[in-house]
């Protein structure tokens, strides 16, 4: 169910597992309300700062996340993937 959700609302991708999603929505909220054509100066560097925000808040997440949420994101994904070679 929540893969359906992320794939419509892109957004959600933001704010998952993430301890600064709060912040990060405010950010999206304000960049909403503001015109591309007079206001891309200071768009451009709320996005920056939300960048600032999904890396930190992710860590901070991961940092107080349990062991084996730690254990499964460094050892990665379980899906065997084959590559099949045209002739």
């Amino acid at each position: 169910m929540a893969q359906s959700v992320a794939e419509r609302e892109h957004e959600v991708n933001d704010y998952a597992c993430n301890a600064y999603a709060e912040k990060i929505a405010q950010i999206n909220a304000l960049i909403a309300l503001l015109n591309p054509q007079e206001d891309q100066e200071t768009i451009d560097q709320l996005l920056r700062v939300k960048e600032i925000y999904r890396k930190l808040g992710t860590a901070l997440w991961f940092m107080q996340a349990g062991e084996l949420t730690n254990l499964g994101a460094r050892l990665g994904s379980t899906i065997r993937q084959y590559k099949v070679r045209e002739e």
